[in-house]
């Protein structure tokens, strides 16, 4: 080899160290972030991860909602075509391929015609839904069998259930489907929304050589720990079916709660709904009416009017009061009373209901003494519980209230209240004269705190007066028109209610029969208020109707949590 050619060759080999070298300083110095970039835009990708809805439990941590995986079966026309073209002709491929669409057909009943056809529409697309709500035993049958194409594909989502189904439905309430990221809609689900919601995860993931994409573990939203009492729950729902169809009533309400702190331990509503199916269903049978349906409440509201009267200091208790022999005439307005009694002492005014008794005490308290205590009692005032849709409940505008009107809300009628606003108000006599805020919430426990219910109540009566009620009311269970919510075990004090209707401004023969009360007498554990709407059967009176429910569900609850008997 002569000099000019080994010049030659070294001159090229140069040349080509100085091209590699100038590219290399090129690429790595001067277009570094460039490179760098399409790096990653190539071996990364930005993947949200959606995660899993927070469960809710009763107070014994049994589930009431809860999400399970669902997935989404899909495909990707291009690539499927891509690898037609490449492995069209390899045998094993096209065994692959069929073996696959068999599975499809087998597992989820895909017809290869009907996906093939898919795919021919959309063979331009890279992502398309071929089949929802594929339960995980598909899921498992299919991903991880070896006929598996990579041009097919699953998404993971979370569907709501609810294991109590219509028992504690009016309570947890649902999600929207497939809304908002499946958005509470009612009930728990809504109110504490934004604590049990999925979290979404925004993060950039990188593949290894194979393509393999790193995991990203889905984060569930809160746990919510409520108050209920899934057994306690249960049993109100179905005695509350029995006594509704018994009387062939057109709807009922029942609420148990603890007096003291306000954690309401079963809440139900009839005609019932299942929160599973709740499609099905028209919202005047998903709506709470424990907290939604604003009524008269009749005599069982007359526990305000012996609280504030005792409580003012203008009775003593010890008062003999006139009651005009049953008939008692007020302006334009006459006033009965179911028995035509002459004489009854202030205690009995109460134990056996005079509402003309009533309507003279009221009277004479005067409508600012009167309203000073609605509003002690939290009548026509939202109760706080967290649940959304609560009314306020009904109460005239003191300056357009005459004594007519002053008379009858003495006895509950031409006032509004709530199921949820009789618990409070019974409640506050049963746990010595504070108002206390229901709520169902025990817990909110996430990854990085827990979040426990702090007690709200404020004294709004003086402990003499509530001793005064107290015994009154359990008189009327004793010997007044509450016999029937006796128990064998329990001293039990109550007040019955039986309030007619009023439509467009006249009253009905139609009814409402309440009771409302609290055992054991001395040292309370549960009030539980019910009203039953309508009965035809059996009675219309709160002592005929009512009382037998409440005694029902008093009887359960304190045997069930092993209250010792106090007879």
């Amino acid at each position: 080899m002569n000099r000019v050619r080994l010049n030659f060759i070294v001159f090229i080999i140069t040349l080509l160290f100085i091209i590699a070298v100038g590219r290399a300083f090129y690429i790595q110095i001067i277009k570094h972030r460039y490179y760098f970039n399409q790096y990653i835009e190539n071996l990364s990708r930005n993947v949200v991860v959606k995660g899993y809805r927070g469960e809710i439990f009763d107070a014994d941590h049994r589930a009431l909602a809860i999400s399970y995986p669902s997935f989404e079966l899909f495909v990707d026309p291009v690539f499927f075509n891509r690898l037609n073209e490449k492995y069209g002709d390899d045998p094993l491929f096209e065994f692959k391929k069929d073996a696959f669409f068999e599975d499809l057909e087998t597992v989820l009943s895909l017809k290869k015609r009907y996906v093939l056809g898919v795919i021919n529409k959309y063979k331009s697309l890279r992502f398309v839904i071929l089949k929802r709500n594929i339960t995980l035993n598909q899921f498992r049958k299919l991903k991880y069998n070896p006929n598996f194409l990579r041009s097919f594909g699953f998404v993971k989502n979370y569907k709501r259930f609810y294991p109590d189904g219509e028992f504690s439905a009016h309570i947890v309430g649902f999600c929207y489907r497939g809304y908002k990221n499946g958005e509470g809609a009612e009930g728990l689900e809504r109110y504490y929304n934004k604590y049990l919601e999925a979290p979404v995860l925004k993060e950039r993931v990188f593949f290894d050589n194979l393509k393999t994409q790193t995991s990203i573990a889905p984060k569930g939203g809160d746990k919510l720990t409520t108050t209920i009492n899934k057994d306690i729950q249960d049993f109100v729902h179905i005695a509350l079916k029995d006594t509704v169809l018994k009387h062939q009533a057109k709807s009922g309400m029942v609420v148990v709660m603890n007096p003291f702190d306000g954690s309401i331990i079963a809440m139900d509503s009839y005609p019932f709904y299942n929160n599973n199916f709740f499609y099905k269903f028209k919202y005047s049978d998903i709506r709470n009416r424990c907290i939604t349906d604003v009524f008269e409440p009749g005599s069982v509201f007359k526990v305000v009017t012996m609280s504030a009267a005792l409580d003012s200091g203008v009775f003593k208790g010890n008062e003999i009061i006139y009651c005009n022999k049953g008939r008692y005439k007020i302006k334009n307005k006459v006033i009965h009373d179911v028995h035509r009694f002459k004489y009854l002492s202030f205690d009995n005014v109460f134990v056996y209901s005079s509402n003309i008794g009533s309507a003279k005490i009221a009277l004479k308290l005067g409508k600012k003494l009167f309203y000073k205590y609605l509003y002690k009692f939290g009548v026509g005032f939202k109760t706080g519980v967290d649940l959304n849709g609560e009314a306020e409940g009904i109460v005239k505008d003191i300056f357009n209230v005459g004594d007519v009107d002053l008379a009858t809300m003495a006895f509950g009628q031409g006032i509004g209240v709530t199921e949820i606003q009789l618990a409070r108000i019974y409640s506050a006599i049963a746990n010595g004269g504070y108002l206390v805020r229901p709520h169902f919430m025990k817990s909110l426990i996430s990854d990085s705190q827990a979040i426990r219910y702090k007690l709200e109540k404020h004294r709004i009566l003086k402990p003499s007066t509530v001793e005064k009620v107290k015994s009154i009311l359990r008189k009327v269970v004793l010997y007044g028109t509450g016999k029937r919510a006796a128990l064998k075990d329990y001293n039990v004090a109550g007040k019955t209610g039986t309030a007619q209707i009023a439509f467009r401004g006249e009253y009905q023969h139609e009814y409402v029969a309440s009771f409302a009360g609290f055992a054991p007498f001395k040292k309370p554990r549960f009030v539980v208020v019910v009203s039953i709407f309508k009965p035809q059967k059996g009675g219309i009176y709160g002592g005929e109707v009512a009382a037998p429910l409440f005694a029902k569900i008093m009887d359960y609850a304190l045997h069930y949590y092993g209250v010792k008997p106090n007879k």
